[in-house]
């Protein structure tokens, strides 16, 4: 497989803009793994609602194509809500989680590698990734972050959306949200924009250069220090 980065953690945090960021930098093609379950959440929607008949969520898992997905129709809380709950559906997790590695082992020469951001990349999709990061944040500033980005929901909904998605995403028993091994953890609280896509880009490039500092984040520090 390319070379490949795996990038977890709770909504708001900072995982999607690392993504990107990091896509563009190093010619990585990026997948937002989350928004595969928002599409499937949006065909579910369209198709009823019914998020507990396990037979047809697997129906419609099936009919999410990586490579074609909106995501404009998909960045709304109702999205959001029913994606979280569908997750916790092992079958469909099943169907998603091999759409994804699929994902990652059909990059063309074109590009660099992959990197796939999410809430089980690194301890399930690609545990085997050349770089996994875990990026965490304050609830309360997860909470304006995402205030900001969607602009007309009110923060109280907002909160009370992150609150029950964290609860669900850590204790679901398929794939629950988690630190993976070998992760390195990327706290945002204190950082911009700028200064969080420049500590994954060091990261990232010593993971290329095979800086022996990647193997733990004590050494990850003593090797980001160094210019």
């Amino acid at each position: 497989m390319a070379f490949s980065v795996a990038i977890d953690g709770p909504a708001g945090a900072g995982k999607g803009t690392i993504a990107k960021y990091l896509s563009e930098r190093f010619n990585l093609k990026h997948l937002d793994t989350g928004l595969l379950y928002r599409e499937a959440a949006r065909l579910v929607i369209a198709d009823g609602g019914n998020t507990l008949d396990v037979v047809r969520l697997e129906e419609i898992a099936q009919k999410v194509d990586t490579h074609h997905i909106n995501e404009e129709n998909l960045r709304n809380e109702e999205t959001a809500s029913v994606a979280s709950q569908i997750a916790v559906v092992p079958s469909l997790r099943r169907v998603l989680t091999q759409k994804m590695r699929d994902f990652a082992s059909s990059v063309s020469s074109a590009y660099q590698g992959v990197v796939l951001d999410g809430r089980d990349v690194g301890s399930v999709i690609l545990p085997q990734a050349d770089v996994k990061i875990y990026v965490t944040a304050d609830e309360q500033v997860r909470v304006l972050r995402r205030t900001k980005e969607l602009g007309s929901v009110a923060m109280q909904e907002i909160l009370e959306g992150i609150k029950a998605r964290d609860a669900r995403d850590g204790n679901r028993q398929t794939a629950p949200l988690q630190i993976a091994d070998g992760a390195i953890v990327l706290d945002t609280t204190f950082l911009d924009t700028k200064e969080v896509c420049e500590k994954a880009a060091e990261i990232v490039e010593c993971a290329l250069s095979n800086c022996e500092a990647i193997d733990n984040m004590s050494k990850t520090s003593s090797c980001l220090s160094k210019k």
